[in-house]
């Protein structure tokens, strides 16, 4: 799935931030973390679709007459979703790169302010789910981004923390709820 792919390839470049934070979190995202990455990612993906369909998707549909007021419902609640986004992309490299060893070799931009980072970010989203959008696919993304648009951001966003703990891709996994 082009969402799980893209949160995984974040997580990479997201951990190069804070290494020394990123070891002592677990493998997984909360669904609080994957709700977070959700909002956080939404303006990117939708940017990536529009990228990667231009010849595929109608000049009279959802994202060419909404994508931009899309965008604008999600842009002002990114910096309040970063905190947690940016936690959960951590911890999931944390995993990946305590496993290959390769935890110790990415310190040297631990010291790089979030304004410096974000941007690297949202370009990464764009780039990664872009390049990774099936041919063929690009007609049911927009729907599904239709279908999804009206949801506010929040929920829209634990909905998709929600699945993502459903599906608990292995390159995106979603830690099991402790019971209360």
């Amino acid at each position: 799935m082009i969402f799980h792919r893209t949160l995984a390839t974040l997580a990479a470049a997201t951990l190069a931030v804070q290494p020394a934070a990123a070891s002592a979190q677990q493998a997984c995202v909360t669904e609080e973390q994957a709700s977070a990455i959700a909002i956080y990612s939404v303006p990117g993906l939708v940017q990536a679709v529009r990228l990667r369909c231009a010849d595929e998707l109608s000049s009279s549909g959802y994202l060419a007459r909404r994508g931009d007021a899309l965008i604008g419902r999600y842009a002002p609640i990114q910096t309040r979703a970063w905190p947690a986004a940016k936690s959960g992309l951590l911890g999931l490299l944390a995993g990946k790169a305590g496993a290959s060893g390769g935890l110790e070799s990415l310190g040297s931009v631990a010291t790089l302010p979030d304004n410096a980072i974000r941007p690297l970010v949202g370009a990464l989203i764009v780039q990664e789910a872009a390049a990774r959008i099936a041919n063929g696919n690009c007609t049911r993304l927009e729907r599904v981004i239709e279908f999804v648009a009206p949801i506010e951001p929040e929920m829209a966003g634990g909905l998709l923390g929600a699945i993502a703990g459903l599906v608990n891709h292995r390159d995106f996994p979603v830690c099991r709820p402790r019971p209360s």
